[in-house]
């Protein structure tokens, strides 16, 4: 399975949105507070402004929609 990175910030409710689908999936990420130095660094390398950003592999989506997402996972 593709390596997958959420990256988000405190009190951001599309953040725990896409939270709740990647646990209720089943679906192993590693979580990034863009908060914490290191996760403002991450979060800039992408050339991203807003949360929740998503990687799966090398792949960066902006924003969540869970059609996307599973549209990435299959790899489509």
């Amino acid at each position: 399975m593709k390596r997958i990175v959420l990256y988000t910030s405190k009190n951001c409710a599309h953040c725990q949105s896409a939270k709740q689908f990647f646990d209720s999936k089943k679906i192993a990420y590693r979580l990034c507070d863009v908060g914490t130095p290191r996760g403002r660094k991450e979060h800039a390398s992408l050339g991203a402004r807003g949360v929740p950003v998503i990687r799966i592999g090398d792949k960066v989506l902006y924003g969540f929609n869970a059609k996307a997402v599973e549209k990435v996972l299959k790899g489509d």
